[in-house]
């Protein structure tokens, strides 16, 4: 969901709510607390505090080491990913189609190089690598 989205209709009276929705904006909170939301909504986990804050921990080791937080991605998003790129079911992709998912999840920046000595991907290597 967008902030646009999300504040719309909003009617700010006073110079420090707008202010406050600025701030919400520049710091994409608003972005933060749908994604918290909706990963808890999708996970259902048994401790959600854990939870929370293992989400919360991963945006941190993200934002410091400047990799792309894979928002929702779990193991079943990574088989389904790899079915759709398989869709005869041989068990297999091209190291190109690889290379294209890679880039996709934001883990593989366009002038990257991969492994050009593999001539197919698998399913696990899929899993494990990405």
């Amino acid at each position: 969901m967008s902030f646009d989205f999300l504040t719309r209709g909003l009617e700010l009276t006073s110079a420090r709510e707008r202010e406050a929705l600025l701030y919400l904006k520049k710091h994409r909170i608003l972005d933060v607390l749908v994604h918290l939301t909706s990963s808890i909504l999708f996970h259902q986990p048994d401790k959600p505090r854990e939870f929370l804050l293992d989400i919360l921990s991963r945006i941190k080791i993200a934002k410091t080491t400047s990799v792309d937080f894979p928002y929702l991605i779990d193991d079943s998003n990574l088989v389904s990913m790899f079915e759709i790129m398989d869709p005869t079911n041989q068990g297999f992709i091209t190291p190109v189609q690889y290379k294209e998912a890679l880039k996709n999840l934001g883990l593989l920046d366009s002038d990257e190089v991969i492994d050009e000595n593999l001539e197919v991907i698998t399913k696990d290597y899929f899993r494990k690598d990405v």
